[in-house]
C-alpha cells in the first residue's frame, strides 16, 4: 500500500470545515482508507500541528488516480485556501519475520 501522512496549520476553520465536507465523500467513493484524523495531535518536538491525517491507498496507482480526480482538486484549492499543509508519500514497512 501507499500512505500519505499529512499535518495542517488551519488558518480558517470554515473553510477547511467546507473542505472536509466536500472531500470526505470523495474519500469514501474511491475507496480510501483514513486511518487516522486527529484535530489536537500532541507533538513530540518542535512541530506543533493543528490537524493530521494517515490516509492508505491499495498502491502508488490508486494514489495518483485519487490526487487527479476532478472534484477533489477543486476541494483542494478550499483547503490550500484554509491551511497550511505538509504531506510526505511513503509505502508501508513490513517488518522481517
Amino acid at each position: 500500500p501507499t500512505l500519505v501522512f499529512a499535518k495542517f496549520a488551519i488558518n480558517d476553520l470554515v473553510g477547511y470545515s467546507r473542505y472536509v465536507d466536500l472531500a470526505t465523500p470523495i474519500f469514501v467513493r474511491e475507496k480510501v482508507i483514513i486511518h487516522a484524523s486527529d484535530e489536537e495531535p500532541q507533538a513530540l518536538l518542535l512541530y506543533v500541528s493543528d490537524k493530521v491525517v494517515l490516509l492508505e491507498f491499495r498502491d502508488h496507482s490508486h494514489f495518483k488516480h485519487f490526487f487527479s480526480q476532478i472534484d477533489y482538486m477543486e476541494a483542494a484549492k478550499i483547503r490550500d485556501a484554509a491551511s497550511e499543509i505538509s504531506a510526505t508519500v511513503f509505502e508501508r514497512f513490513e517488518m522481517p519475520k
